[in-house]
């Protein structure tokens, strides 16, 4: 790759680390596959108590029947999540040099603690309470997803070599268009539970669809016109147009699935499958934005700053300042 002269020796990433937040990663999406089978199964109030599920942190095999299987393992992947995301804190404490990684850490930790109280207060309040919850609730897990990703990019070999840094001489700034793109992205997921949770109507929903189409694929297409040789920013760019095209047909196919279902007295296939990899690959199409912004500041200059030339001892000029 052009201008990459090895792995610096000041930072060096852990290795165990950098597979421990993926495996933590990989671990938050089958927790949001098993929340998106809650939402789809209508099973959110199935187990009728909080922390604990019919009095006990281990149920009995005869209550994991019907939609209490949904909730109840939802519930149970989520207490692995949080006690592995604490070990990935606790780890950073020991093996990562850099302060602001280690908070990072932390910041993860917090959010998934946050977001297992706020499912509480949804089962305490009951159905009344859901879409109310579903936004933050959406927001939070979305949020706490993301900042895993942005460990496992962190503490990556690739992050940590040494490359060319190279000056932004055109408009827009790609280190802004996909900043903007990542946000959109997000607010349309939060978006896409609050229709699914009957907090209000499709349309939102629809126009941030067209908004996020939009910015991702201009986002993409500017890194492929301008730095198509740079395999760094353009693989996350290609991948973030794949999971758009993947994203806008199963978002077609769940609505006519859901126009289909309606009336229906409990949900049925194909919408629940359909629903489940709609949500799945918003996430996935979010983390690959996400993978594509962070890189765009780890190798793009704006025009105004001055280049780095090869990039040593930090990977951004906001990270030097923010750790000095």
């Amino acid at each position: 790759m052009k201008g990459q002269k090895g792995i610096n020796a000041e930072w060096r990433p852990s290795l165990g680390l950098h597979w421990f937040a993926i495996s933590v990663a990989c671990l938050t999406v089958v927790l949001l596959i098993v929340g998106a089978l809650v939402t789809s199964n209508e099973a959110g109030d199935s187990v009728p108590d909080w922390p604990l599920s019919f009095g006990r942190w281990l149920i009995a095999s005869d209550n994991f029947v019907a939609n209490v299987r949904y909730e109840y393992s939802h519930r149970f992947i989520a207490g692995v999540v949080g006690i592995l995301t604490f070990g990935l804190a606790l780890s950073a404490l020991f093996v990562e040099k850099r302060s602001w990684v280690r908070r990072l850490a932390w910041i993860a930790f917090a959010g998934v603690v946050a977001q297992a109280l706020i499912g509480g207060v949804r089962v305490l309040l009951g159905e009344s309470s859901k879409p109310f919850i579903a936004v933050p609730h959406a927001l939070i897990a979305q949020s706490f997803f993301a900042t895993l990703v942005s460990l496992a990019v962190f503490t990556s070999q690739g992050w940590a070599a040494r490359r060319e840094i190279r000056r932004e001489q055109q408009s827009p700034r790609l280190r802004t268009l996909s900043a903007i793109a990542v946000a959109a992205v997000l607010i349309q997921l939060v978006l896409g539970a609050g229709f699914r949770h009957q907090a209000f109507g499709i349309m939102p929903h629809i126009i941030g669809a067209i908004i996020v189409t939009v910015l991702v694929t201009w986002t993409a297409v500017t890194v492929l016109r301008r730095y198509k040789e740079d395999r760094f920013l353009t693989r996350p760019a290609i991948g973030s147009l794949a999971f758009l095209v993947i994203q806008l047909g199963l978002g077609v196919s769940a609505y006519f699935a859901r126009v289909a279902a309606h009336g229906q007295p409990q949900p049925l296939e194909p919408m629940i499958t359909l629903t489940v990899a709609h949500v799945v690959v918003g996430a996935l199409t979010l983390a690959q934005l996400l993978v594509l912004t962070l890189r765009c500041y780890r190798a793009l200059s704006p025009a105004g700053e001055r280049a780095e030339g090869i990039a040593g001892a930090s990977a951004l000029s906001s990270t030097r300042k923010a750790t000095a």
